[in-house]
């Protein structure tokens, strides 16, 4: 076996393409470095850039005018927190609410191609006509436990119990933001709902005689409500709705929950929602 001694030239050459190579490694982890840097930064000024308005001396007021049991939760969905809120943690029979936990679950469903189109119909009634039955047919389709879990343990409401239609406004403002921010959703699903929300017909009953009918057509409010007459007064008046606020590119969320409380007193939390947040 004959011995090779390496060639100097060559190992010179070699160093040279070793050493160019490293540098190229250095720069495109120092260009992807900045790029990402320049994006973060780029995401908290944008966030810097929106000004937090101070709901709560306003919903104070409000609570402290109206009698009755209330809840309040108002979610500013530019800014990702809660900025204002009264008992939000307090327990309600929160009636026809619940069934915006069936459509979530039932249009992930058919996303997932679980359940077939023909559902499409009976999601949207759930929400659109409050009175509708669908949702508790629905809710039997999916079995009580099985979406409990889900409720419970995949979109995380653990003061949420979907069978007593027991929650809270925190829960209830959770769950109106997983729709808002939609991540299980294609854009087609997310419109369809978005029409359920805004468009609820007058038929013998008005589903927007609460939050909604205290903005003007500056607003876009997208709600559900759920209640319950008492003969003379409202043993229950829920609303939950997602506020979008064009002229200035703002959005929220409002959870009302409510014991022996007129609509129209929730009507007028809208009103004066809508002026605090335009400056007028």
């Amino acid at each position: 076996m004959v011995s090779r001694t390496p060639n100097k030239s060559q190992t010179i050459v070699d160093c040279i393409i070793c050493l160019g190579f490293a540098v190229c490694l250095f720069a495109n982890g120092a260009l992807f470095a900045l790029i990402n840097r320049e994006s973060n930064l780029n995401t908290t000024t944008n966030i810097e850039k929106i000004e937090s308005i101070a709901f709560q001396p306003l919903i104070d007021k409000w609570a402290s005018e109206v009698g009755g049991e209330k809840s309040i939760v108002i979610y500013d969905l530019d800014l990702n927190k809660t900025v204002g809120s009264v008992n939000a943690e307090k327990p309600y029979n929160i009636a026809s609410l619940y069934k915006l936990f069936v459509v979530y679950e039932g249009y992930r469903k058919v996303e997932r191609g679980e359940w077939s189109e023909d559902k499409l119909r009976c999601l949207d009634l759930a929400i659109r006509e409050s009175n509708s039955p669908c949702a508790d047919s629905l809710n039997t389709q999916m079995g009580p436990k099985t979406l409990q879990n889900i409720v419970e343990n995949e979109l995380g409401f653990k003061n949420t119990h979907v069978a007593s239609i027991v929650s809270n406004a925190n829960d209830i403002t959770g769950l109106m933001k997983l729709y808002y921010e939609h991540p299980n959703f294609s854009d087609a699903t997310v419109e369809k709902i978005k029409d359920s929300m805004l468009n609820q017909p007058i038929t013998t009953d008005d589903w927007r005689k609460g939050l909604p009918s205290g903005f003007s057509s500056r607003v876009k409010v997208y709600n559900k409500v759920g209640w319950a007459w008492g003969g003379r007064t409202w043993d229950i008046y829920h609303d939950t709705a997602i506020l979008e606020f064009p002229e200035i590119d703002r959005h929220f969320i409002v959870t009302v929950l409510t014991k022996k409380i007129d609509n129209k007193r929730i009507a007028e939390l809208g009103t004066r929602i809508e002026k605090f947040v335009l400056g007028e």
